[in-house]
């Protein structure tokens, strides 16, 4: 049997748009003998090659733990589709050299209608997700997705890491937990909502010790993540940077050097990589309770935010400088 055209283009696409977390490989042969493959996982891969030779293409399957299978086909049907949102899941028959292989795919599909920086945001999603470049945190899954906010804002607030109680569980930066709570109110004190802006980490996966006890990401950690952080930046490309804390704001200086600190240039606008940042302290319990920015303060610190993108920046003119406690 030859493959038919439609089939073929279907399942190169399929393989273009389905991330995989599941194949199933099942080959039988003419002679009764038949073999059983199973991956699962974060880094599944397909790819399809059209050769020139007596096959019509090969597909060639691989895992993170390096295990890779190159199968010659010789035609391909499309049995069965199911999807629930953005999770599919595909049957697949390959006729191959005296025999055939049913091939059983579940993944989760980026949808070719999607934006260009909607596909190129889901592609740095899942290649986050997957990174294990940190040693300490490679068992560790990034806090990045849709819940971070509006790819378009103009406002984008980068935070240190997120929290065991709270972004790491609930996979929305900045929420679930006290440091989350303090965020809402602060935020609460503009007209900003949370699809009105964009929030990330200096760090996007929770750093833990050996005994899962919370600590601050090192400077190494930070320096790993900052590709991640740059192309976030890139993509969402704000008018405003508002980094909270001092880890944040020294995680810039891995992308593009600067000169600030943040308890002298607090709550001042300062321009970066050809936009504005705006430190700010980090609305932890820890900084308000000690008194090192106290709540009243930063609600100020917001407010302010607020009034010179609304009133200065959105219009193209330079923000003015309120007095910083």
């Amino acid at each position: 049997m030859t493959c038919s055209s439609e089939n073929f283009e279907r399942f190169k696409q399929i393989a273009d748009t389905v991330i995989p977390y599941e194949i199933r490989l099942m080959t039988h042969y003419n002679n009764g003998w038949e073999d059983c493959i199973d991956m699962r996982g974060q880094n599944l891969k397909i790819t399809i090659t059209d050769e020139a030779s007596q096959f019509d293409f090969y597909i060639k399957i691989s895992d993170e733990r390096g295990l890779s299978v190159k199968i010659p086909c010789e035609g391909v049907e499309i049995i069965n589709e199911f999807k629930n949102k953005d999770n599919v899941m595909i049957e697949i028959y390959f006729f191959i050299y005296e025999g055939f292989a049913q091939f059983t795919l579940k993944g989760r599909e980026i949808f070719t209608t999607n934006t260009d920086k909607e596909i190129e945001y889901n592609k740095l999603i899942d290649q986050a997700k997957n990174c294990i470049i940190c040693e300490t945190m490679k068992h560790e899954k990034a806090v990045l997705g849709y819940e971070n906010g509006n790819l378009d804002a103009d406002i984008m607030f980068i935070a240190e890491a997120p929290g065991p109680r709270g972004a790491n569980l609930t996979r929305i930066p900045l929420h679930g937990d006290a440091t989350g709570d303090n965020f809402e109110k602060l935020l609460s004190a503009t007209r900003w909502t949370r699809s009105d802006i964009y929030i990330t980490n200096a760090d996007l996966c929770c750093p833990t010790d050996e005994k899962g006890k919370v600590r601050n990401p090192s400077k190494q950690e930070i320096k790993n993540c900052h590709s991640y952080l740059a192309r976030i930046i890139e993509l969402i490309n704000p008018k405003v940077i508002v980094t909270l804390g001092k880890k944040a704001l020294e995680a810039l200086k891995e992308i593009e050097p600067h000169q600030l600190v943040l308890n002298k240039d607090v709550a001042t606008f300062s321009k970066w990589n050809g936009r504005f940042v705006y430190p700010l302290y980090h609305p932890s319990p820890q900084v308000i309770k000690t008194g090192i920015r106290p709540f009243e303060q930063q609600r100020t610190d917001f407010k302010q935010l607020e009034y010179n993108y609304r009133f200065r920046i959105s219009k193209g003119l330079e923000p003015i400088k309120f007095k910083s406690k």
